[in-house]
């Protein structure tokens, strides 16, 4: 009479068998994700450009570059500030339809969920620093996200030495002294409601304001130095 093999099997093999079919899952799971994008992009071509320190990729993902500030675009009846237009059409011209790498630094998302990041192109050129060198955007840095501050501090110095593009406007001075946050590296009128609330050992004293630009402060938004 032909036996049950079922009846022959080694309970104290069930727990390996078990591992084993686990194993060949979890691989076949491993294998069939291989390949995928995992987290941001590190190389990407731009599909539109928004203003002079915004774009947009393939795909949908907007891009902060990260450690500048370009003027502003018309908006709800504001004008446009200074050079604007000009900041926009540098940077269409540098990244539009073109693929890009993309560096991260320690924070990769500001609160709007865009990518902050340093963009360079095929010739190694940092975006970032190209777009302050040519005065169509000033440095603009918050941390932990200082990668390349002294790239950007160096571009900027050139630019304002230069006085270039936005800095033929940007050093006219109409304060005695301004308030700097060491902290921050924000810069303020001495009026200014955020400046009172500074702790007395931030506090940096300009009786300049280039010097305070040279050395990488950026302006308040609220008194707009």
């Amino acid at each position: 009479m032909r036996q049950d093999s079922s009846r022959n099997t080694n309970p104290r093999w069930l727990p390996l068998i078990s591992s084993l079919i686990l194993l060949a899952v979890c691989g076949f799971w491993l294998n069939a994700c291989e390949g995928k994008p995992s987290g941001p992009p590190a190389e990407a071509v731009v599909v539109r450009v928004i203003d002079g320190d915004t774009l947009e990729l393939v795909g949908g993902a907007r891009v902060r570059l990260l450690g500048i500030d370009a003027p502003e675009m018309e908006r709800d009846g504001v004008p446009a500030d200074f050079l604007a237009h000009k900041a926009k059409a540098v940077l269409t011209g540098l990244t539009l339809r073109h693929k890009i790498d993309l560096e991260y630094d320690r924070l990769r998302y500001d609160h709007y969920g865009r990518l902050l990041a340093y963009l360079f192109l095929p010739n190694h050129t940092l975006v970032n620093a190209e777009l302050v060198r040519q005065g169509l955007a000033r440095v603009y840095l918050i941390a932990p996200n200082l990668g390349h501050r002294e790239e950007l501090l160096a571009a900027q110095r050139e630019a304002i030495e230069a006085r270039r593009g936005i800095w033929q406007k940007l050093l006219q001075q109409d304060e005695p002294y301004y308030l700097g946050n060491k902290n921050s590296l924000r810069l303020h009128r001495p009026k200014c409601p955020l400046a009172a609330k500074m702790a007395r050992a931030n506090q940096v004293r300009f009786t300049s304001l280039k010097e305070a630009y040279l050395q990488g402060y950026s302006p308040c938004r609220s008194c707009k130095p």
